[in-house]
This record gives C-alpha cells, sequence and structure tokens, in this order.
C-alpha cells in the first residue's frame, strides 16, 4: 500500500510542479470522486459479501472492483458531460473549466483501477 502511496504523490507532485496550485484544481470533483469510489464500492458489495472485499481471499473480488472502478469512471465522464452539453456555459473559458471537471471521472476510476486494487489483487495472487 505504501507503493501505491507513492505514486498518488508521485503524480500529485508532477501537478503542483508543472502549474503550481491551479493545476490541482481540475481534480478536486467531489461528484466524481463520490460516483466513482462510492459506485465501485456498491458494485463490488452487491457481487461480493462485505467481509470479501474487506479481507479478500483471492484476486477475484479486487479484479471485479477495478473493472467497476474503470466503467464507473465512464459512467462518471459521460454524466458529466451530458450536463455541460446541455447547460451551456456562459462565456467560452467556463466550459471549458467544466469540460476538464469532467474528464475528472476517468482519471478517479482509472487510478482506482491500476493505481490502487489492481496491484493488490496482484499481490494476493502471488501471495496464493
Amino acid at each position: 500500500m505504501i507503493k501505491q502511496l507513492l505514486v498518488l504523490i508521485l503524480i500529485t507532485e508532477s501537478l503542483y510542479l508543472s502549474e503550481g496550485l491551479q493545476g490541482l484544481l481540475p481534480f478536486l470533483n467531489a461528484e466524481a470522486v463520490v460516483l466513482v469510489f462510492g459506485g465501485t464500492f456498491l458494485l463490488s458489495w452487491a457481487v461480493y459479501p462485505f467481509r470479501e472485499l474487506v479481507r479478500p481471499s483471492g484476486p477475484a473480488a479486487l479484479q471485479f472492483a477495478a473493472r467497476c472502478a474503470v466503467g464507473m469512471g465512464v459512467l462518471t465522464t459521460a454524466l458529466s458531460l451530458m450536463l455541460v452539453l446541455w447547460f451551456p456555459a456562459g462565456d467560452v473559458p467556463d466550459f471549458y473549466r467544466r469540460l476538464a471537471l469532467s474528464l475528472g471521472g476517468i482519471f478517479y476510476g482509472f487510478l482506482l483501477a491500476k493505481v490502487i486494487l489492481n496491484p493488490m489483487a496482484a499481490r494476493i495472487s502471488k501471495a496464493k
């Protein structure tokens, strides 16, 4: 888990070094975080018991959650883009800001799947 945390710190540091604090603003999207992380947990809980999600006996539950995370990221982005296009922005910079926030869903979906869940599943499968 420490190695995954180092990857998250590396991503955050690279964004900060390239754009400063302004570079982190597009990633501060609470709706995307709630939909991706919460939706992934609820979809996984619908298939696997809670105990299997907290202390997995094999990699299957984590691999399923990783696939759900990518799907929830795409779904979050699609829903957000629909709202961006349905309610037009007043000016062009506001449109681009809302568009960047919409893409946060895919970012969080891939982050959860590829940086957190898949490495945990691989570690469990190697331990068995």
